[in-house]
């Protein structure tokens, strides 16, 4: 009986070292997950994210901050040309996850810009964007850049991420080759008409799983990472960038591709040798606003308002430039022509402003500095719901420099 009564206790005694040790086990393992998890996080904490723009308040004027459901970011991958670092393509991804709407618009770097001019006397070239900027001035580079952009599609963004050509050269080597971008063409609602170099955003925001990158954070603790972006730390970058990638996948974007002949203008570059493709504005303008009015906010949808424009500055080219701007952002343009008179100080004429309350904010943000707002119209015929009179003071309301 005793011999039995023993041979149960060592049993039991067997059992329960086991559950010991098994318990043991399972705690040193998430002991050691988290232990790693937060080691991985110190890692991307020093990584850093810098923002350019900040230093001479540029991302004051260049950057929206007025928070409603449509939503732009910009996206820049550098690479080395000739032991240089330089522009390899860009994208903006515009989103109104409320109406499930979006747009890709994919800037290859090859492109030639026109606009310009004023500083260069011909077009450049979108991958020599930040250089130009440095040459202007030294330091500018970003800032130029990011300007550039706007001017060209005509519309502001609200963040940007910036990644140069050694964080580039970083990622490849360490997170793996992309996958073929061909496989996303079925994500978009035009992807089948589009060449493979396009969904490059997509092969590359599909390496920044959690997994890859803590698998990959001892060898970005040892480098010099710098991503360039408006959000304040590198993961907030990280997770801005796997919130495109999964909205891109469920909203069906349509992709505006720069590299195609509708976009582009076939002329002999500025050199003579050879020919370059011209970005074409106006064709970009035309999609563009057919999609952008089915994007904007609802607030600001609902207010359906009207606005013309007037140059009263006695310098050309102003009221066609700022009307295309406003167009750009969702609000109708009726008119837009020079005023009876030059006037002193840019002037806002609305009639009713509660009632554009949201319109006038996305106005704000096109003339980011001192404007006069008028309840009433001007003394000369006008139509519109908001009538803007451009004055002398509209060189100063942002110039680059």
């Amino acid at each position: 009986m005793n011999k039995r009564r023993k041979q149960k206790k060592t049993k039991s005694e067997k059992k329960k070292s086991k559950f010991k040790l098994g318990k043991l086990l399972f705690f040193l393992v998430i002991i050691s997950i988290l232990g790693y998890g937060i080691y991985s996080y110190t890692v991307f904490s020093n990584i850093k994210s810098i923002n350019p723009l900040s230093s001479s308040n540029a991302d004051y004027y260049l950057l929206s901050h007025r928070k409603d459901a449509l939503e732009k970011t910009l996206i820049v991958f550098e690479e080395y040309y000739n032991e240089q670092e330089v522009i390899q393509s860009a994208y903006i991804y515009a989103v109104n996850k409320e109406k499930s709407k979006a747009v890709l618009i994919y800037i290859p770097g090859r492109i030639e810009y026109t606009g310009v001019d004023k500083d260069f006397g011909s077009g450049i070239t979108v991958s020599t964007f930040k250089y130009a900027g440095e040459f202007i001035q030294e330091g500018k580079g970003f800032e130029y850049a990011i300007w550039q952009f706007q001017q060209m599609l005509g519309t502001n963004i609200d963040n940007y991420i910036w990644f140069n050509a050694e964080t580039m050269q970083l990622f490849e080597e360490k997170l793996g080759q992309p996958l073929s971008g061909q496989m996303y063409a079925q994500y978009f609602s035009n992807g089948f008409e589009l060449p493979e170099e396009v969904f490059f955003l997509n092969s590359f925001c599909s390496r920044l799983s959690w997994i890859n990158l803590l698998l990959s954070s001892p060898e970005l603790q040892d480098s010099n990472s710098t991503v360039y972006s408006s959000f304040s730390t590198f993961l907030s970058s990280i997770e801005k960038l796997r919130d495109i990638y999964r909205s891109t996948l469920h909203v069906r974007p349509y992709v505006i591709d720069f590299s195609q002949s509708e976009y582009v203008t076939i002329m002999e570059s500025a050199s003579g040798v050879g020919l370059s493709s011209q970005i074409d504005i106006s064709a970009f303008d035309s999609v563009w606003r057919d999609f952008v009015d089915s994007m904007i906010d609802r607030n600001l949808e609902k207010e359906r308002v009207r606005v013309e424009v007037y140059n009263g500055s006695g310098l050309s080219g102003y009221a066609s430039q700022y009307a295309r701007k406003i167009r750009n952002s969702g609000l109708e343009v009726v008119r837009y022509d020079n005023a009876p008179d030059l006037v002193e100080r840019t002037q806002f004429y609305v009639p009713y402003p509660k009632e554009y309350k949201n319109s006038m904010e996305v106005i704000r943000e096109i003339f980011p500095g001192g404007y006069d707002i008028v309840q009433g119209r001007p003394q000369f015929m006008t139509t519109g719901d908001i009538v803007i009179i451009l004055g002398k003071d509209i060189p100063t309301v942002y110039s680059f420099q």
